[in-house]
């Protein structure tokens, strides 16, 4: 096998993963746009746990960089297989929209967790109304008591007083 018949090969295999690809790229780009605006979410709250308690360490880390990688990739393939479905499994049902729908469900969840992050470790009123319905990140992904956020009392310190 020659350079030639391998660049044909290449670039044919290439071709056809573009042609499935391509009419999805308009989702996969608002997808990842998502994704993106995520990662910044996500930042901008390791920057006020840092702030406010000084335990977040608000750096670029490699292993946290791939994980957005690997969820950009799944929301990509996720919207691919949604557009194969529609295209070739059920073809019956032309108005379906699939993959539409999918980019809107990947949309819809990087956006809840977009507002988490904005609502966590933030005493704005909005926040603070936000915070009865997401959940507060801050504990969970910086190992941060809360109650010393919230200047709560916990029932072991209430059982020292008495």
């Amino acid at each position: 096998m020659n350079i030639n018949s391998i660049l044909k090969w290449f670039f044919s295999i290439l071709g056809g993963i573009m042609t499935i690809i391509e009419p999805n790229i308009p989702f996969i780009i608002i997808a990842f746009a998502f994704i993106i605006a995520d990662c910044i979410s996500s930042y901008r709250l390791a920057r006020r746990v840092k702030r406010t308690t000084g335990k977040s360490n608000a750096k670029f880390q490699s292993k946290k960089a791939w994980k957005v990688v690997l969820t950009a990739l799944a929301a990509m393939a996720t919207i691919v297989l949604a557009w194969v479905i529609q295209k070739y499994i059920l073809v019956m049902y032309d108005n379906l929209y699939l993959p539409n729908w999918t980019a809107a469900f990947i949309c819809g969840i990087q956006a809840w967790s977009i507002l988490e992050n904005e609502a966590s470790c933030n005493g704005s009123k909005w926040a603070i109304l936000a915070q009865k319905i997401v959940i507060d990140k801050t504990e969970r992904h910086f190992d941060v008591d809360l109650s010393i956020l919230k200047n709560e009392v916990s029932e072991e310190e209430k059982e020292v007083v008495k």
